[in-house]
């Protein structure tokens, strides 16, 4: 079954097309790595498919949703319960606990406080950093930020997580961790852009790409 299904996207900037007409399909569950060399698009793409930037040309329907034809009010919906974003520098709330970093999306989506607060306290504990819960974003190294954020980007269970190199500020022990986690058989589909061949060999598919369009 197709969860994700792009369609020619395209997206200019100051005139020059960054992402020049991808096609790619995703199916429910599946886990895909994409590579490429820096400013090739990649983290343009994962914008368009996460509704977080317009496409200029082309479509991106996720489930049986042309997600960019729908309302304002309905991609924001989109964006809290179905799509998990895992940002190349973990965009936390720095004033926030890391606790509440990762709950807040559930308060948004559920409105009750205590259950988001558990459900946070067991995705922190399972990327390692469950004795940091209390300590403000801030306050948090590179590398518990952004363990932070993949507990973030999976409270919600959503059905797609769209990860902008989400393992490039661990150690190797953190980058298991939290590979397990998104990567787990019964998780969400994953899209993860990466420069690293061992995060992309977890992955079941691999895609390329180069200049704005894929190679493979």
């Amino acid at each position: 079954m197709t969860l994700l299904a792009v369609e020619g996207a395209q997206r200019r900037f100051a005139g020059r097309e960054v992402v020049a007409g991808v096609s790619l399909a995703i199916a429910k569950g599946e886990t895909v790595a994409l590579m490429g060399p820096s400013g090739c698009g990649k983290t343009s793409l994962l914008q368009m498919i996460g509704l977080l930037d317009r496409p200029d040309g082309g479509t991106i329907q996720l489930g049986t949703l042309d997600a960019w034809a729908q309302s304002q009010a309905i991609r924001a919906e989109l964006r809290l319960t179905s799509i998990g974003f895992v940002f190349q520098h973990s965009n936390l709330i720095p004033y926030l606990s890391a606790r509440d970093n990762v709950a807040l999306p559930a308060w948004r989506a559920g409105g009750a406080r205590a259950p988001a607060l558990a459900r946070a306290d067991e995705l922190l504990e399972r990327v390692g950093v469950g004795g940091r819960r209390d300590g403000r974003a801030s306050e948090l190294s590179i590398g518990e930020a952004q363990r932070v954020a993949v507990a973030r980007a999976l409270i919600n269970r959503p059905r797609l997580v769209l990860a902008d190199e989400p393992t490039g500020s661990l150690d190797a022990e953190s980058t298991e961790a939290v590979l397990a986690l998104l990567l787990a058989n019964d998780g969400p589909a994953v899209l993860v852009v990466t420069h690293d061949p061992e995060v992309a060999a977890r992955a079941g598919r691999t895609l390329h790409m180069r200049d704005g369009k894929l190679t493979s």
